[in-house]
């Protein structure tokens, strides 16, 4: 039982979000992917775009995977899966203007709020600001080939062991338990901040009569390199951990994040970074499955991380060799971004969701209700970030492997709040104001192979 339970959840990380394909059962490789398209509609207070956009419902990919029956109950498998843009054919998306506030002299705020902030910093970041002002916020800004995932592990009468670029536990308790998933502009992701992948990440995996338990830890470094450890900006250790059980009626689970990391204030020591816990539900009535979800993190040390935030890296367009000049060589390309603010800060936030999916016709209606609250206070952050958020989606199918939709929602940002919404590819940046509502309509087609 324990051992094609835990083969069939490695080989479903390939696709947390996609149910339509399985893995392959016998010795193989497989060629898979989803081509995802649609026209985009965004107005964001006093700026608006209609745009062709890639990965809207979900994220376009292209990938490989394949097992190995080894016997005994034994099996070795792998998965290498790559970004696709399918408006423009890039590996990357175009990214979105990362606003700094103008008032602080720490701009973006990289360095934290912390008072033993070396004063030679404390000059450079104010030496180039006016280069950080037009940074931008870009998904896979590096290139990867397989930047979604790349592991390889093997399956056990016992559990799985995986090793590699891996989504992190917490994640999945987060869009398994939402109606929308990581879905279109309505997802309770586009109002949260959370670690999505890990690198150098080993997890241990294994379910049994319902229930599922996952364990991951990451090494620290960029490339894992334990000399990296005293770095500032390198990051160290990630931990992560979920339980879960479900029936094809019911379902409940919850998980944990954590990555430590090393900042100006402290540069020899391991601080606790980002910190996202979470918990959520589906029952399931006839045509109508409801869900519900709580989501808090927190991060009191805000100077990069060694796992992605929305794997998003911030970039300044040719300036970070200047920067990096300037700041005496500690090279800044990471922050862990203050997802309601559009801010490098401080994060003190609670995301509720509830939603429902309804089987209509031949497809399903998706709704969700959501609401965050950032209540961390910072140079930059002196009054809370609030953010209502409505979603309303439909699925048709067209086949099993081909589906059209549509999609409306809404951000309400109040007090420092600018969300602007996004899609499954991508968060969508941020407002040119606090306070301006955000709008999205999307329209598009999904074909998986």
């Amino acid at each position: 039982m324990i051992r094609k339970s835990a083969l069939a959840i490695a080989l479903a990380l390939a696709f947390p979000t996609v149910h339509a394909q399985n893995g392959p059962t016998q010795s193989g490789v497989q060629l898979y992917g989803i081509v995802d398209v649609g026209m985009e509609r965004v107005d964001n207070g006093d700026a608006n775009v209609t745009r062709l956009t890639s990965g809207i419902s979900t994220g376009s990919r292209w990938g490989i995977r394949g097992s190995e029956d080894l016997g005994g109950g034994y099996r070795a498998l792998f998965t290498l899966e790559s970004r696709i843009e399918v408006d423009n054919g890039a590996m990357n998306n175009r990214g979105a203007i990362f606003f700094c506030p103008s008032a602080p002299a720490l701009c973006p705020g990289v360095v934290g709020t912390s008072p033993a902030v070396p004063a030679a910093v404390v000059g450079g970041m104010s030496a180039v600001n006016s280069a950080l002002l037009q940074a931008v916020s870009t998904v896979n800004s590096v290139n990867a080939l397989f930047d979604r995932q790349a592991f390889a592990g093997l399956v056990t009468p016992y559990g799985a062991v995986l090793a590699g670029r891996q989504y992190t536990p917490n994640y999945e308790v987060l869009i398994k338990y939402n109606s929308f998933a990581d879905s279109f502009a309505g997802n309770p992701g586009q109002i949260s901040t959370i670690n999505i992948r890990a690198n150098n990440a080993l997890q241990y995996r294994a379910e049994l009569s319902g229930f599922t338990l996952s364990l991951m830890y990451g090494f620290g470094g960029s490339e894992g390199n334990r000399n990296e450890r005293s770095t500032v900006g390198r990051g160290d250790d990630f931990y992560g951990a979920n339980f879960q059980y479900n029936t094809p009626r019911f379902g409940v689970g919850v998980g944990y994040n954590r990555n430590n990391t090393v900042t100006f204030a402290a540069p020899t020591e391991n601080r606790k970074g980002l910190e996202t816990y979470s918990v959520g539900g589906n029952a399931t009535f006839g045509n109508v499955k409801l869900f519900a979800t709580f989501l808090k993190a927190k991060n009191e040390n805000p100077v990069l991380s060694p796992v992605d935030v929305q794997n998003i890296v911030i970039s300044t367009g040719g300036n970070l060799a200047a920067i990096n000049t300037i700041l005496g060589g500690l090279y800044i390309n990471r922050f862990d971004v203050d997802a309601l603010r559009g801010v490098v800060g401080p994060i003190d936030l609670d995301v509720y969701h509830l939603g429902l999916n309804w089987t209509v016709g031949n497809g399903t209606l998706m709704a969700a209700l959501n609401q965050a609250k950032d209540s961390a206070r910072s140079l930059w952050a002196t009054a809370d970030a609030k953010v209502d958020q409505i979603g309303l989606a439909y699925m048709y199918n067209l086949s099993k492997r081909t589906q059209l939709y549509g999609a409306y929602a809404i951000a309400n940002n109040k007090d420092s709040a600018r969300i602007a919404l996004g899609a499954a590819c991508c968060t969508g940046g941020w407002t040119t104001a606090p306070g301006e509502d955000s709008k999205s309509l999307q329209f598009g087609m999904r074909h998986t192979f």
